[in-house]
């Protein structure tokens, strides 16, 4: 009898136990369902933001030239209440626009450097009239249409030589007296900007987002920047001449210097804004894309893309006068390449290759023994053979063109 009561107590114990461990579980179970819907609801509240931005980023992209730099849109893309944010800001030659989607606590971001892709097709060289034909010499090579004095090119005998290799392909038609006016003007402010010591930053990378408020790195102080690793919504600024070692690490930075000079070695990818002189030294290698500009009427002007150097973006040199130009020039050397847009108000020496398009005022070569005005010494144009999807500056405004506004890179 004491057994058998023994054996029911027991049983109700192993029950509870089991009632227990069941409800446990069914908790659990509900619990983890919870939680699950939770996160499923996350996780579709974070695709249609994605979504919403995207949308919103490619409706700023086609209506960009109704942005102002430096000027942010609102956006209620749908018209729920739901607000997306849309920024165009200069980077060197480039725009970067950027779009920003809240609701509630989250926040999705994109970011992108921007061009445009125009139905109007542009000569491989343009140079303006002054009546003094363009000659070339030696191996030089153009592939594309152009635009040149009298409308068409001849052909000179350098140094005693009596036989040339020249290699036109496309039409000739005559230029006019005026190098086409670029559309846009680069004036980059700092002011207001928060502005960084280099000498606040222990050695390490510096990354900032272009969601964020740009960082201003002054380096006045530091002739040669050294081991700086930076990547991002960065501007890197000197009052004084700035020569970039090679042993930095450069990505999608602003360079502001009344100087710069690109260390030989040298990999990455930058923009550069300069007053007087840019030296991109032999063996540097600047990334897609890249742009060098400098606008100046009162200073001498030397932009130097020395031996087995390759720029794959642009490069700009611009002024508001003729005077100026003749103080303006730039040398791109044998074996130096750039893949993109050379636009130079001023004279222009090509011994290397453009693998895209050159608008210039005048070319001009120096030899040991003289110097000519207008004469190309086995320099290569090549339009031809440009990237299909490459997106070039945007040089000029032409309200006869459509643009189309696309992404270059993601950042």
């Amino acid at each position: 009898m004491l057994l058998n009561k023994h054996l029911k107590a027991s049983s109700l114990a192993n029950t509870i136990l089991i009632c227990l461990l069941i409800s446990v579980f069914c908790g659990c179970l509900v619990l983890i369902s919870h939680y699950q819907n939770l996160l499923n609801n996350k996780l579709y509240l974070q695709e249609e933001l994605i979504s919403r931005n995207t949308s919103a980023f490619n409706y700023f992209l086609s209506n960009i030239e109704t942005i102002d730099h430096e000027d942010t849109q609102e956006l209620d893309i749908f018209e729920d209440g739901i607000i997306s944010f849309g920024k165009r800001k200069a980077w060197g030659f480039y725009d970067v626009l950027t779009c920003k989607t809240v609701f509630k606590g989250d926040t999705i971001y994109k970011a992108a450097i921007i061009g445009s892709t125009k139905t109007k097709e542009t000569p491989a060289l343009y140079v303006t009239d002054y009546s003094k034909p363009l000659k070339l010499s030696g191996e030089s090579k153009i592939f594309g249409d152009m635009k040149v004095p009298t409308g068409r090119t001849e052909q000179a005998y350098l140094n005693g030589t009596t036989g040339n290799k020249v290699t036109i392909s496309g039409r000739a038609s005559k230029s006019d007296k005026k190098l086409p006016k670029i559309s846009k003007t680069i004036n980059i402010s700092t002011t207001g900007l928060s502005t960084i010591s280099i000498n606040d930053f222990e050695l390490g990378p510096i990354i900032n987002a272009f969601d964020k408020a740009t960082k201003v790195i002054e380096v006045s102080s530091i002739p040669v920047l050294n081991d700086l690793i930076c990547k991002g919504n960065i501007i890197i600024k000197s009052n004084n001449p700035l020569e970039i070692g090679h042993t930095s690490k450069l990505s999608d930075v602003l360079i502001i210097a009344p100087k710069v000079t690109i260390q030989k070695g040298f990999k990455g990818n930058v923009h550069i804004v300069a007053k007087q002189d840019i030296n991109i030294e032999p063996e540097v290698s600047l990334h897609y894309p890249s742009s060098l500009y400098i606008k100046n009427d009162t200073d001498s002007v030397a932009v130097n893309i020395q031996k087995n150097s390759k720029i794959i973006g642009g490069v700009v040199i611009d002024g508001n006068t003729y005077s100026g130009s003749l103080k303006r020039s730039l040398t791109i050397d044998e074996k130096a390449t750039v893949i993109g847009n050379v636009y130079c108000y001023g004279s222009t020496q090509l011994r290397g290759e453009i693998i895209g398009s050159i608008y210039t005022d005048r070319f001009f070569l120096k030899t040991e023994s003289s110097e000519y005005e207008n004469v190309i010494l086995n320099g290569i144009i090549d339009k031809k053979n440009r990237p299909n999807k490459f997106i070039e500056l945007p040089l000029f405004l032409n309200t006869m063109d459509t643009s189309n506004y696309v992404i270059i890179k993601d950042l």
